[in-house]
């Protein structure tokens, strides 16, 4: 069988319309837009800290939130090939959370200091002189 006459669409690298179309079921392109699909950074991820994150709720909650909230950014930045967004997640995560637990812990210190020196004691018991 031999070529029809007249003009034909042309096709391969030279085409205008770009290489020949794909058969189905095969894998599609990569996406053209800078959106870092499928683009996986070398090495591990960043830290996470969601297990201080998570402990810290006891300890000051509203500073344990956003560290719960960027330690679970970390790994899906990470998936989609956002390094600098995964670090900069965990680093936030981290003082989040350490900010909980200094926060928290001085609390605890104080209510201990001041239940020592008998001045919660007697508001907290309900005890009247």
């Amino acid at each position: 069988m031999s070529t029809p006459p007249g003009p034909q669409e042309p096709t391969g690298p030279e085409s205008p319309y770009g290489s020949t179309p794909p058969s189905y079921g095969s894998a599609p392109p990569p996406p053209a837009y800078g959106g870092g699909g499928g683009y996986q950074p070398a090495g591990s991820p960043p830290p996470n800290y969601l297990v201080w994150a998570i402990i810290s709720v006891f300890l000051c909650w509203p500073l344990a939130i956003p560290a719960i909230v960027f330690s679970t950014q970390v790994n899906s930045k990470w998936a989609q090939g956002d390094a600098a967004g995964a670090a900069d997640s965990s680093r936030k995560a981290k003082q989040f959370a350490l900010w909980a637990t200094i926060l928290g812990g001085i609390v605890i210190v104080l209510y201990i200091a001041l239940a020592a020196a008998g001045v919660i004691t007697a508001a907290t018991t309900g005890t009247t002189y």
